[in-house]
Parts: C-alpha cells; sequence; structure tokens
C-alpha cells in the first residue's frame, strides 16, 4: 500500500466516525483516491490529494445546486456531506446507468487540447464504448451544458450496463 493510499484510508475512517457510521467494505479505488460503502447505504471516497478532492468536491457542489441527479438516463450520486479537512466526500450509491468519478473534471472552463490529441482519444473511447459511444457523447454534452467537462470518461466512470 503506498502512503498516499493509507493516509486516505485513514481519513476515510476518521470521516465515518466523526458521522457516527462505519465503513463495511471497499468499493473500490484508482489513481485519485479509494471508495467504501458505509452502515447508512452511501459510499465514501477519501482521496489521496487535496487538488483533486476539490475538483470533485466543487463538481458536487454545483451537481447539488443544479438538482442534478440524473442525466441521459444515468444516475449521478447525490452529495451526502463532505469534509474539507478530511479530504472526504459522502455520496449515495447508485446503480447503472451512472455517471461518477469527477476528480479528472474541469468547471467552467473547458480544457484546451491539441486537436490530435482530441482526435485520439475520442478514436480510444469510440472503441471503448462501441454502439453505445452516442450516448456518451450526449452525456457528455449535458455535463458540458452545466459547465462541467468531463475527462476521465471511461467504462468505469460512465457505466451503462
Amino acid at each position: 500500500m503506498t502512503d498516499w493510499r493509507g493516509n486516505a484510508e485513514s481519513r476515510a475512517h476518521a470521516f465515518a466516525f466523526a458521522g457516527e457510521m462505519s465503513l463495511t467494505r471497499t468499493l473500490g479505488g484508482g489513481d485519485d483516491g479509494i471508495v467504501f460503502a458505509t452502515n447508512r447505504n452511501s459510499a465514501i471516497k477519501s482521496f489521496g490529494y487535496e487538488e483533486l478532492f476539490l475538483r470533485e468536491r466543487d463538481v458536487y457542489l454545483r451537481l447539488w445546486e443544479l438538482e442534478v441527479n440524473e442525466t441521459c438516463g444515468c444516475h449521478v450520486p447525490r452529495l451526502v456531506d463532505f469534509s474539507n479537512a478530511q479530504w472526504c466526500i459522502e455520496m449515495e450509491i447508485v446503480q447503472p446507468p451512472f455517471v461518477l468519478d469527477f476528480a479528472g473534471a474541469s468547471l467552467d472552463q473547458r480544457p484546451d487540447y491539441p486537436r490530435d490529441v482530441l482526435e485520439d482519444w475520442q478514436a480510444e473511447k469510440e472503441e471503448q464504448y462501441g454502439d453505445d459511444w452516442p450516448w456518451v457523447q450526449s452525456i457528455i454534452a449535458s455535463f458540458a451544458g452545466m459547465k462541467i467537462f468531463l475527462v476521465d470518461v471511461k467504462p468505469g466512470n460512465i457505466t451503462l450496463h
């Protein structure tokens, strides 16, 4: 276990304890954090890096302001709570189809990538999603309409089936 993972797990336990809940199992994790299920049928994501926590927290706050919990037929987890000190976000657990993991998203301004990078990215996504790619493009456009620009698009983050 790398150092940030151990720290993230410790912060998740502290966040859960402060909220009078417990972590029941690990749901997943990646380069940005670890996600745990709680005994309140919610999930806690604990981040390895403050910058990624702040980015995802701000996306969830935007979604909360806009009262978005569904788009294009996909569930979007509802923000339950967060801790700036613990770099943790508590959210509801959703079933497919869903969109989640916003640590790579940007708010208000579309990232500026060179044309060839965008073309390679699109070709990769078309291959990953196959016939579902138009649905994924609709989801990306829906978020862009909320000034949330999804970058980390992959089947684990946009799960359709």
